[in-house]
């Protein structure tokens, strides 16, 4: 049984906002535990991690200590990224040059073929690394030209 309107049961068992603030908070914590989790247990640098009891005698301190721990991995992840990224180029430009010494299929197999950087960069991004684009406005439903608002930078 629901208790009676009015009272202060009530009103925390059928408040919206009250629901949305525990479960939010609750998935924000849980996420935040995981990634700490993760991360400690995946980093490299697990020995320049700072030991738990600094949290509590110089927070500061060990927060500082954390974030450069993980500038260092995340610089480490990079790099491993992209050596795996450039390795696999460097394996297709080679299958693409041995297929022309040879005479296999210059086309590439199904019309894939090893680009070169020129050819891999797309028409909006040529200048500099800048979208650009040919037509920057748009006609509404009465006709008239507007400009074209983008929200977070992309739509």
């Amino acid at each position: 049984m629901m208790p009676p309107e009015g009272t202060f049961m009530h009103w925390f068992l059928t408040d919206r906002s009250i629901h949305v603030w525990i479960s939010l908070s609750t998935l924000i914590s849980l996420a935040f535990f995981t990634f700490v989790t993760n991360f400690t247990n995946n980093t490299p640098y697990k020995d320049m991690l700072p030991p738990g009891s600094l949290i509590f005698s110089h927070p500061f301190q060990f927060v500082g200590k954390y974030i450069e721990v993980y500038r260092m991995h995340v610089s480490y992840v990079s790099a491993q990224t992209a050596e795996k990224r450039r390795r696999k180029v460097e394996d297709v430009q080679k299958r693409a040059e041995y297929r022309k010494a040879h005479g296999l299929d210059q086309d590439g197999l199904f019309g894939w073929t090893a680009k070169t950087n020129e050819e891999s960069i797309g028409p909006a991004l040529r200048e500099e690394g800048t979208v650009t684009s040919e037509d920057e406005a748009f006609k509404d439903f009465e006709g008239k030209r507007r400009p074209v608002r983008k929200w977070l930078g992309i739509w």
